[in-house]
């Protein structure tokens, strides 16, 4: 019988340093994914706007405040063999101000370029969105 579930919607930020080099996160204490590494984000709850929930998320995983938050594009995670979700994950990049500070859902924390992506492990197919921004903007 096959599973009747609705996709969750996700949001996930793309931050970069003064060099173009984009924030990772590493997963912990998360029954999904956990110890992968990811883009900061997370779900959008119901009665946020999407730019909301990536406000929110960006402040909650990394303690930075967004700036400019502006929508990039959106990627299909579909179930598969590795994970039974199905995310729609709708893609940001932001400027943020303040002091990088992980909070309980991360262990620690990188900033990457293109040459580097391969050295991951990531949850969601987020590496396949960083793929896709670096291939839109070089």
């Amino acid at each position: 019988m096959m599973k009747s579930y609705r996709p969750f919607l996700a949001v996930r930020a793309i931050i970069t340093d003064k060099d173009g080099k984009v924030l990772i996160l590493k997963r912990a204490n998360t029954i999904q994914g956990d110890g992968k590494w990811c883009l900061p984000g997370g779900n959008i709850e119901y009665g946020q706007t999407a730019a909301e929930a990536m406000a929110n998320e960006i402040k909650q995983e990394t303690s930075l405040i967004s700036n400019d938050i502006k929508f990039l594009f959106y990627l299909e995670n579909l179930p598969s063999d590795a994970s039974e979700l199905h995310y729609i994950s709708l893609v940001f990049i932001c400027s943020t101000e303040g002091n990088l500070q992980l909070n309980y859902e991360s262990s620690e924390s990188a900033w990457i370029e293109p040459g580097e992506i391969q050295n991951y492990n990531f949850a969601f197919k987020n590496n396949v969105i960083l793929k896709k921004y670096w291939h839109i903007n070089t």
